[in-house]
């Protein structure tokens, strides 16, 4: 395989203490001292102590710190990870079935037990698989299950039904450490506690907010970085700690019309948190409206609901919508303007998915059109069209490169069978009939869920005589995958691997670039592998609990990193993370970064030397997809402030 290790998200700083000094600064409870330093979060000076500098530019540190100056130079490309591209096969096998009644899905994936007794959840966990038993169709009364992802049985089963035909969120919403199960079923929304399935709250009725039929998706975010997640849901907006109502729109609610006409009805409710336009607060965006925290409309643009998906597409920094309403497709600006379509097809269409198809550096759309699966460059001219075999058409795609041939396959599942598609061209490249369903708007999701270092197909059965199927690769050759898909709208960066909320604005469409696509494979050929440098330290403050270290992230890889790595520094090689920063600027191949300072105090640091350690933030996660994850480590000469 091509990568040695995967990690995922930017779990780390919980905003225990302020943001602060060069850049992001974020201190962990503690660990560093504030010494005054202010700045904006672009990384502009301001305010008392300011010292003037910025570091996306200034390399002369002097006058922070007599004699402290950064050199950037030129870095020697890791051409051991410029291999030939090495791919598996495509066998897909049953692994396990579960259970013997319908559930339709997505199901959610995720870390909530503390399987191995560690006392924490940690990426040893078993993950459990989410689902819905034993409910009726449109009544909202399954019980929630969370099932072993080995399949050697259940962790828990709640004590009364809650939903049926919609999903789940996985995520810490109190930031104790412990993932909640947010489930969802026709007019309220229901948090469990991960590790027991306890009802922790439940929220007031939202009957007007969300879908009367339950097909309603539940999603997790803080919204306006305080700390404190939001769980939204249609046009809702609920404080995540209790359930209570922060906000509620008046305009769409991410539901498709039947037909593309309002008035026979809509199915679904299936909105978005994400900062659209890099303003550093999210938006709950819909087919025709985009919501403030609190409620209030950001924008609307007058047209149809729907449901959408979220990417850069024109690379301005934004992210643009695509939008399937009904019978129709169009895409949309990150203020709601819509650009191009609609395009029309038959049938009702379901949620889109957004990957990089053909390695051509541009993300393609893929959605269903009733009994065709439509691949699409932004704009609306198609790229392929496979056959399906479903008359509503309103399931989805997900994508994932399982042969790591640098190309993501296409996963749907129609009313009779499993069809796997080539991402390049369309091509069929596997069908199976141990399926059944009457397509709402399910999923497959991809994921380790059984903590064999390989991802795995996980799929819901609308209607058919098993609940749920895992499969896996016959000659164990796919790669290792997260071992989370905590909801529907999923991107790779939305939640952390143990359910960390994310800092607010750290969108995927800045990273990777894709929505409702669990693949972080470059195309052929590209490579990322970030190491860092401490490249002065300062100590003629020390008497006055001061030390200066200067450092910066370092690309050898063959791509541009684009901002929001982080980098912290360490009292010793695993010692305590005294901070970390976040470069708010791209990394050209082969370059350093902008050069970062952090303030430390010399006790905090003790005898031990200080160690930089790229794209690693306060709890070791890291944003960016490396080749090599093992020489992200730079240590100091010596200690300092020993004198």
């Amino acid at each position: 395989m091509r990568i040695a290790r995967i990690t995922f998200g930017m779990a780390a700083v919980r905003r225990a203490t302020p943001l602060i000094g060069f850049g992001l600064v974020a201190t962990l409870a503690g660990a560093c001292t504030e010494y005054g330093f202010k700045g904006n979060a672009d990384g502009s000076g301001g305010g008392d102590g300011d010292t003037g500098f910025d570091p996306g530019t200034d390399t002369d540190f002097s006058d922070l710190c007599d004699g402290l100056v950064a050199s950037p130079h030129d870095v020697a490309l890791n051409t051991e990870c410029d291999v030939d591209l090495q791919t598996g096969g495509f066998t897909p096998v049953v692994e396990y079935h579960y259970g013997t009644t319908s559930f339709c899905g997505p199901p959610g994936v995720g870390q909530i037990v503390d399987s191995n007794g560690s006392g924490a959840i940690d990426s040893d966990d078993m993950p459990a698989i989410v689902v819905y038993q034993g409910g009726t169709s449109g009544m909202g009364n399954g019980n929630v299950v969370a099932v072993k992802g080995d399949g050697s049985g259940e962790y828990w089963r709640s004590s009364r039904g809650i939903g049926q035909d919609g999903g789940f969120s996985i995520a810490d919403l109190d930031g104790d450490g412990w993932p909640e199960v947010v489930a969802a079923g026709t007019n309220k929304i229901t948090a469990l506690d991960g590790r027991t399935g306890r009802v922790t709250w439940t929220s007031p009725p939202l009957t007007n907010n969300m879908d009367a039929l339950g097909y309603n998706y539940p999603a997790v975010s803080d919204m306006d970085g305080d700390g404190k997640p939001e769980v939204t849901v249609g046009n809702a907006i609920l404080n995540g700690a209790d359930g209570s109502i922060r906000g509620q729109g008046r305009q769409g609610k991410g539901a498709a019309p039947y037909g593309g006409t309002p008035s026979s009805g809509s199915y679904g409710t299936l909105s978005v948190p994400i900062d659209l336009d890099g303003d550093g607060k999210e938006e709950l965006v819909t087919g025709n409206a985009a919501y403030k925290v609190d409620g209030t409309i950001k924008w609307q643009n007058g047209g149809l609901d729907g449901l959408i998906a979220v990417a850069d597409f024109d690379g301005d920094g934004q992210g643009e919508i695509v939008k399937t309403s009904g019978i129709y497709v169009t895409g949309m600006e990150s203020d709601g303007t819509e650009v191009w379509g609609p395009v029309v097809y038959s049938g009702n269409l379901g949620a889109p998915a957004i990957d990089d198809l053909d390695g051509d550096g541009t993300p393609d759309i893929v959605f269903a059109a009733q009994n065709s699966l439509i691949a699409m460059e932004w704009g609306g001219t198609v790229k392929w069209t496979a056959s399906i075999s479903d008359s509503s058409g309103a399931a989805g795609p997900v994508l994932f490169d399982f042969d790591q041939d640098g190309y993501p396959e296409v996963l749907y599942a129609d009313e009779t069978s499993v069809r796997f598609f080539s991402g390049i061209d369309g091509s069929v490249k596997l069908i199976s009939t141990e399926h059944g369903s009457y397509t709402i708007l399910e999923t497959p999701v991809v994921a380790d869920v059984d903590n064999d270092d390989q991802a795995e197909i996980i799929l819901g059965h609308c209607s058919w005589n098993k609940s749920f199927s895992v499969y896996g690769d016959a000659s164990g050759s796919w790669p290792p995958g997260r071992k989370t898909w905590n909801q529907h709208a999923y991107t790779i960066t939305n939640i952390g691997d143990q359910g960390e909320i994310q800092p607010t604005g750290s969108t995927n469409f800045s990273t990777f670039n894709s929505f409702r696509s669990g693949d972080p494979n470059p195309p052929p050929g590209d490579y990322t592998d970030l190491q860092a440098e401490v490249w002065d330290v300062c100590e003629t403050e020390c008497d006055d609990g001061k030390v200066y270290v200067g450092a910066w992230v370092m690309n050898a890889g063959n791509i541009e990193v684009p901002a929001g790595v982080p980098l912290s520094i360490t009292a010793g090689p695993g010692g305590p993370v005294l901070a970390t920063q976040l470069t708010t600027t791209a990394i050209p191949s082969g370059k350093t970064g902008e050069a970062l300072i952090f303030a430390l105090s010399p006790d905090d640091l003790g005898s031990a030397k200080p160690y930089a350690v790229a794209d690693a933030d306060g709890s070791g996660s890291g944003v960016v997809y490396e080749c090599d994850e093992d020489n992200n480590l730079y240590d100091w000469s010596s200690a300092v402030c020993q004198d």
